[in-house]
């Protein structure tokens, strides 16, 4: 007669491969449900955007501020602008570029695509006061800042 183990899962957890996978899938588990930390000037784009409430049509409102800029041969022209502007004035910023990616302005979640021939236009109501930085997603590059207070 072979003598039973009380707990399988103690025993399977006493076997050092299956101890160690144990604790890289929770690890894994751990990671893919926490949010992503921004390093340095850098943006880390794992995380969620909200639904883009600050975003306003410019159709139906009036514009206060407009700013542009211009990415080329993947610099921005003039070097990296930051446009100020005053809580509740609805600001509007064209940017052009020569390559294709897609803008996007941090905390007011505007996005819009951008490259040769298209024109990124964000149209925000500047709500949340800060410093905010607007980049381009494939490549990371900080193209503007936007200063609210």
């Amino acid at each position: 007669m072979s003598a039973r183990r009380a707990d399988p899962l103690q025993h399977l957890l006493s076997l050092p491969l299956n101890r160690a996978s144990l604790l890289w899938a929770s690890l894994l588990l751990v990671a893919s449900c926490g949010g992503a930390t921004p390093v340095g000037d850098g943006h880390d784009h794992d995380h969620d955007h909200d639904s883009g409430v600050h975003v306003v049509d410019p159709v139906e409102v009036v514009v206060d501020v407009r700013f542009e800029a211009e990415v080329r041969e993947g610099r921005v022209v003039g070097g990296i602008p930051r446009f100020e502007v005053s809580i509740g004035e609805v600001v509007a910023v064209t940017i052009t570029s020569d390559v294709s990616d897609q803008l996007h302005l941090h905390v007011y979640d505007a996005m819009a695509d951008v490259g040769p021939g298209i024109e990124a236009d964000l149209v925000v109501r500047a709500d949340v006061p800060g410093v905010f930085e607007a980049e381009l997603h494939g490549s990371g590059l900080r193209v503007f800042e936007l200063e609210v207070s």
